[in-house]
């Protein structure tokens, strides 16, 4: 698990630059084309929650801009979605 402070915005910014140092995402469809080899040291329940994790596995917890208009400072935070909480749990457990 990682945190990424991000300047555009976009989730391809961590998607492409985590897969060029061969840390894909789990669940990308583009950039995760294979079996990562670490996946062979998780339990087999474990590995196959990972690899057949039926989205990205990416989580804004807080999100903050400035308002276009006022100018105003905007945060909003979020807690993980169940099925990206179990994921982590999951993974954590094996850690």
């Amino acid at each position: 698990m990682i945190a990424c402070r991000l300047e555009t915005g976009r989730t391809h910014q961590i998607r492409v630059h985590l897969a060029h140092i061969g840390h894909p995402l789990i669940g990308d469809p583009v950039y995760l084309r294979r079996r990562p080899a670490a996946a062979k040291l998780l339990p087999p329940e474990v590995r196959d929650m990972a690899l057949d994790f039926p989205r990205q596995a990416l989580h804004a917890e807080t999100l903050g801009f400035a308002h276009p208009i006022t100018g105003a400072a905007l945060r909003f935070t979020s807690p993980p979605p169940s099925d990206f909480k179990a994921l982590q749990d999951a993974l954590l457990a094996c850690a």
